[in-house]
């Protein structure tokens, strides 16, 4: 997959991400949960825009549109069907954020520009951090890991 395609694509997964995310907070009733997925629909936005931008610097630079590989993009969205609890939520967003994540890192690696390399690695990060932020979501309502009246993931991208 070439870098034009690699931003398309990302572009799909970012909007696929925000509508998931936005549809979470509407049907949750817990409001903590409510604000995660509202503050998870937001950064999604912002990939978004980001990745816009470089999309269309490409198109112009390139004179082509892409096609989507509509195949590679059904396995880089979690199916969101039966989500019958926030738990369920919850680890469907991991498990989403955890394929973009990867997915980023993969593009990275084979980018032809460095400031597109740049925002692949950075986005990957800020994707992590958003299964990190997912997983505590997940121990704090099963009550599991260990909890010592601190923060053990950050939000914060290096």
């Amino acid at each position: 997959m070439n870098e034009l395609e690699a931003l398309a694509l990302a572009l799909e997964v970012e909007k696929a991400e925000l509508k998931f995310y936005l549809n979470l907070a509407k049907k949750t009733k817990d409001e903590k949960a409510k604000k995660m997925f509202l503050f998870l629909a937001g950064e999604e936005a912002e990939h978004w825009e980001v990745f816009e931008e470089k999309f269309l610097e490409s198109v112009v630079e390139k004179c082509q549109l892409p096609a989507i590989n509509e195949e590679l993009l059904e396995k880089l969205l979690v199916k969101a069907e039966n989500i019958d609890s926030e738990v369920d939520a919850v680890k469907i967003g991991m498990e989403q954020e955890k394929l973009t994540w990867e997915f980023y890192e993969k593009a990275a690696r084979e980018a032809e520009h460095e400031a597109v390399r740049r925002i692949f690695e950075e986005l990957a990060k800020v994707e992590k951090a958003h299964y990190e932020l997912l997983k505590a979501q997940y121990d704090s309502v099963m009550k599991t890991g260990i909890w010592m009246d601190y923060q053990d993931f950050s939000l914060e991208v290096d």
